[in-house]
Parts: C-alpha cells; sequence; structure tokens
C-alpha cells in the first residue's frame, strides 16, 4: 500500500466529463455558495445552514497537509473548470477508507455523482491502495444509497446518528467495499 502520495494542486483524475483536482483554499468561497443550498446541506450530516465560512476555511486548508499525510485526499469536482461539488477519501487507516461526495444541487440528476464517485473508487484502491472502503448515507438520500449499490457496495447496516444540518437524528444507511 502505498501510505501517501505527493500534494500535487496540479493532480488530475479525469473521467468523462469531469475532472477531479486537489482542493485548494480558493475552492472556499464556490464551496460556500453550493453548500448554502437547503438540499445540498440537507444530505450532509456534520453540515450546518448556513455554513460557517470560518470553519469551511479551516477544514479546506488543512486538505494539503492532510494529503501528504495520507489520512485523506479532498477532491475538487470540476466541470469545465467550475467547482460542482467535492469528493474524498477519509478516515484512511490500516488499508481501509470512506468515501463521500457532493455536488451542487444544479448538478443532480445528470451521472455527475456517479462519475466522480466511480473515478474516486478507482484512486482509492489503485492510487492509494486501500483494501476496502466504507461509505455512508441518510435512509431517505435514494440517489446515493443508488450509487453506491452501483459501484459494487454492499449495505451492512444501518445506524441511529446525529445530523447537524437536519437538527435530528437520523438513519444512516451504511456500506462496504472490499477490493
Amino acid at each position: 500500500m502505498n501510505p501517501t502520495i505527493d500534494y500535487d494542486p496540479t493532480f488530475q483524475l479525469r473521467t468523462k466529463r469531469l475532472v477531479l483536482r486537489p482542493t485548494v483554499p480558493n475552492d472556499v468561497e464556490r464551496a460556500l455558495e453550493i453548500r448554502s443550498n437547503r438540499e445540498v446541506a440537507h444530505n450532509l450530516v456534520a453540515a450546518t445552514l448556513p455554513p460557517d465560512p470560518e470553519k469551511m476555511t479551516k477544514w479546506f486548508s488543512g486538505h494539503a497537509e492532510e494529503w501528504r499525510q495520507g489520512t485523506a485526499y479532498r477532491l475538487a469536482i470540476t466541470l469545465n473548470g467550475r467547482l460542482i461539488g467535492v469528493c474524498d477519501v477519509f478516515d484512511i487507516t490500516g488499508g481501509e477508507g470512506e468515501i463521500g461526495y457532493w455536488l451542487d444541487r444544479v448538478a443532480w440528476g445528470r451521472g455527475f455523482g456517479f462519475e466522480a464517485a466511480e473515478r474516486l473508487v478507482r484512486f482509492g484502491i489503485e492510487d492509494v491502495g486501500l483494501r476496502s472502503l466504507r461509505a455512508g448515507c441518510a435512509d431517505d438520500n435514494a440517489a446515493s444509497g443508488a450509487i453506491l449499490r452501483r459501484l459494487g457496495f454492499e449495505r451492512l447496516k444501518d445506524i441511529r446518528i446525529f445530523s447537524t444540518s437536519r437538527e435530528k437524528e437520523i438513519t444512516q444507511r451504511r456500506f462496504h467495499l472490499d477490493v
């Protein structure tokens, strides 16, 4: 397993329509705009509405160091050079990691989520060297659950978890993919 991959802001993962690249601090403004949409925030367990610019700035400023340490790889999802979302492999330890992704509301329903997640999974397995991946989504987020199943993830169990964005406990479906 390759524990770390050099951080290079010019690094790119390409799909048919998208470019995934390491996030940079300049992405914060656009990320705040995307995450300000109630429907986007609703699907993210730890999101606040409105998003906190200070927290978001701090989160983005730590991405390069996480990359260097091999603990997380946060990638901007771009379409024609414009940020439309973020995907990541995080909580990496012992050959395992978790994936996540979120997209601008206007990008929903066009296959971008699957396209980005598929490339992210390949990156986690082929480049990072992970042997298994985890993921989770709210039980009412059918689109995300469908993406995970299409990628070969198996549903393990449902757990109860507090959702900051919804300000209540929700049921989260947990998924797993072994390589």
